[in-house]
């Protein structure tokens, strides 16, 4: 369990990025890319950004211009917060929600697979 201090950190750093996002980035016209969360390390060393990218065909062309753009990142986390350590970001696609509708999904083939209920 993350201690309190971690977690106002992940929050802020999700407002911040999300911030940086909106303000300093162009994805590709008809990607939709959100903050899904963000989990930092104990040692505040690592934090892992989890995204969600709409439509999926996007994904990989997000992560690449995200990655490409690491340093001006962390120079602006820098910049904007006042903390002894910024730690190093890891971007990672957000796979929670997808399970969940691939699980619907299963359930609806087995509900639309079944025979009808008899009264």
């Amino acid at each position: 369990m993350p201690s309190k201090r971690v977690n106002q950190l992940n929050a802020l750093l999700q407002q911040k990025l999300g911030e940086l996002m909106l303000t300093e980035f162009t994805f590709p016209k008809g990607a939709l890319v959100s903050i899904t969360r963000v989990e930092t390390t104990g040692d505040i060393r690592h934090c892992a950004v989890f995204l969600s990218v709409l439509p999926d065909t996007f994904e990989a062309g997000v992560l690449s211009l995200l990655n490409k753009r690491l340093p001006f990142l962390h120079h602006e986390l820098m910049k904007q917060l006042t903390l002894s350590r910024i730690p190093t970001l890891h971007f990672r696609i957000e796979t929670r929600g997808k399970a969940v509708g691939d699980i619907e999904k299963l359930l609806d083939q087995v509900k639309a697979e079944m025979p009808p209920e008899k009264e």
